[in-house]
């Protein structure tokens, strides 16, 4: 018995250093760091990704806006950038660029594939500029990764479409993001 349980807290020893060491992508406590604190967001990446400062100076971190998907400033599709990409970007760096922003994290995860930093970004207290970009028609909801706002997003977005706001005054469905494209042909088909 005494073998079992000291393999065992030499595995869960192990397994915590490895951890702290990086070898199972552990970039600090994201939670204690980032959920519902204040942050200067530094400049303006895409729309849908801006890079965030503690006001008091500190490290930047990039942060991918949960749950929306803007147009790509440089697309490998679209030598000029995809359609609309250009406002949903000024639409973002407008409204955020060297302003102080709050961050909420999401219960499921905290980082993306890049290791960005995944967040609603809160400009005041009760303002989601995520759903704001989706709302005006800036961006997709993203429905590729669930979240705890998702049904919120699609709403946002079948409005935005339905009154032609922003990107949904003129897009083809030839100019929207791949990922879409196949959602859309999945849900003709009833998939």
């Amino acid at each position: 018995m005494r073998r079992v349980t000291f393999g065992g807290l030499l595995v869960l020893a192990a397994s915590a250093l490895l951890d702290r060491s990086g070898a199972f992508r552990y970039d600090g406590d994201d939670w204690r760091n980032f959920d519902h604190k204040s942050f200067v967001v530094a400049h303006v990446s895409d729309g849908d990704t801006i890079v965030v400062q503690p006001p008091a100076g500190g490290p930047e971190t990039k942060v991918r806006l949960l749950g929306v998907d803007t147009p790509e400033l440089h697309s490998q599709s679209h030598p000029g950038g995809d359609y609309w990409a250009r406002e949903a970007f000024r639409y973002t760096e407008d409204r955020l660029e060297h302003n102080t922003v709050t961050l909420r994290l999401e219960a499921t995860r905290t980082r993306d594939k890049y290791r960005r930093l995944l967040a609603y970004v809160y400009v005041g207290d009760a303002d989601n500029f995520n759903l704001d970009l989706v709302r005006d028609g800036a961006a997709y909801a993203d429905r590729r990764f669930p979240h705890s706002l998702q049904s919120q997003f699609e709403q946002a977005e079948a409005e935005a479409r339905g009154k032609g706001r922003g990107l949904w005054k003129g897009v083809t469905e030839s100019q929207m993001p791949p990922w879409r494209r196949e959602w859309l042909g999945r849900r003709r088909r009833g998939d």
